[in-house]
């Protein structure tokens, strides 16, 4: 093995990037990746800042000694010192793990691609995608007490709904990885999170003859039984003991109406690029498929028979509520159901009159509610139950129909 100080390392290829939106799999696929024996992939090395500022230090110190007479000049210093501490401190890393090339996964390198492709012009690329709710719920899932650095932005410009803040971090990092793909084709490979985690040995076959590297399929069992050096990412990783699919569809645990009309429009645009379903078809499917296993709760006759009916013993208690309520469930089963509440009682309205507030979220989650399997509150901490609208109005028709004093 060389020496792990060895100043002067010759890389076999050029370096390998994953890049991805933050919640897509890449720290799975930095595992899967590093467990190559040709290749390591360390944890968040966030190299696209670093040779950002190491390309302005040195532009602004070595690119300003007398005899750097022109821009070309300083430009091309500071690109060839970057990479030659780049690929120093990796290198090193790369032949210390006895391995031949390396590939770093940070998701932050998505905002510096244009000092990456300078500093490694012929490096090869793996573009990671994932369905946009799937991403919006695991964000938020993620981390419910804080949010990354990257995400922080997000979040301040739409503070009052994180659903949306989240969703409009996957339109941003996947526009701009969608136009970076298509403008260095040759050095890109598209893998989607659903695809690898359902097909592993088809996708991973694929993958590694991009990458010039011998393949064979007994290192889908070597993932979770190699070490594999840890840093920033996703912790379950460490804690799986093969490739789970189980996350797939989660986002539609997210109520429909959480989602702004113009970012659902632009979404669905990017998910048709893709080759992912639009939004409401996300929903149709995963929730059609989830709705098989639950009892045949009829919200038609919910509506009109059963609520009004079961509440009118407790009107008592509501007597001072007076509004229009929009529940909006989402789901083949689901649909829009409007009440209002007046001074005689209950009364079931058209589709399409105006509201006072809305309630939404989805069919498997309602049936849940009315049957006492889950409460109010703990749907609305989860994010599985929203309100809009006069949102005092829709508490207190979500005690009516749910309980609750």
């Amino acid at each position: 093995m060389a020496n792990i100080n060895d100043h002067h390392v010759e890389l076999i290829k050029q370096p390998i990037f994953i890049l991805s939106c933050v919640r897509s799999g890449s720290t799975m696929l930095r595992c899967i990746v590093d467990t190559h024996p040709n290749l390591c992939s360390p944890g968040h090395l966030s190299l696209g800042p670093l040779c950002a500022n190491l390309y302005a230090t040195t532009y602004y110190s070595l690119g300003k000694l007398p005899d750097m007479e022109t821009e070309e000049q300083r430009d091309q210093l500071a690109v060839n010192e970057t990479r030659r501490v780049v690929e120093d401190i990796l290198g090193r890393y790369t032949r210390g793990k006895g391995k031949k090339n390396w590939c770093e996964k940070s998701t932050v390198n998505i905002d510096y691609l244009k000092i990456l492709t300078k500093v490694f012009p012929q490096a090869n690329y793996i573009c990671l995608y994932r369905n946009c709710l799937d991403v919006a719920y695991s964000s938020i899932k993620f981390s419910p007490l804080g949010y990354m650095d990257e995400l922080a932005s997000y979040v301040q410009k739409h503070p009052t709904n994180l659903v949306a803040a989240m969703m409009d971090n996957w339109l941003d990092k996947t526009g701009k990885l969608m136009a970076f793909e298509q403008a260095h084709a040759n050095q890109c490979i598209r893998i989607n999170y659903e695809s690898l985690v359902r097909q592993p040995e088809q996708i991973l076959a694929k993958l590694f003859d991009f990458l010039g590297e011998p393949w064979d399929e007994s290192l889908i069992e070597s993932i979770f039984q190699v070490p594999h050096d840890q840093g920033e990412g996703d912790v379950k990783v460490w804690f799986s003991g093969k490739i789970n699919k189980d996350s797939i569809g989660a986002g539609t645990a997210i109520p429909l109406t959480a989602i702004p009309d113009q970012l659902m429009v632009e979404i669905n645009g990017l998910h048709q690029q893709l080759g992912y379903p639009t939004i409401e078809t996300f929903y149709a499917e995963q929730q059609g498929s989830d709705e098989q296993t639950l009892h045949d709760l009829d919200l038609n006759d919910f509506f009109q028979n059963r609520f009004l009916q079961n509440t009118a013993a407790r009107m008592d208690q509501f007597s001072r509520l007076r509004g229009v309520c929009k529940f909006a469930i989402t789901g083949l089963k689901g649909g829009i159901w409007i009440i209002e509440s007046h001074s005689g009682g209950l009364t079931l309205k058209e589709e399409g009159d105006p509201c006072d507030c809305t309630i939404a979220t989805t069919y498997s989650v309602f049936c849940e509610l009315i049957d006492g399997r889950k409460t109010a509150v703990s749907a609305y901490e989860q994010g599985e139950i929203t309100g809009d609208g006069n949102v005092i109005l829709a508490l207190e028709f979500g005690r009516l129909l749910f309980g609750g004093s």
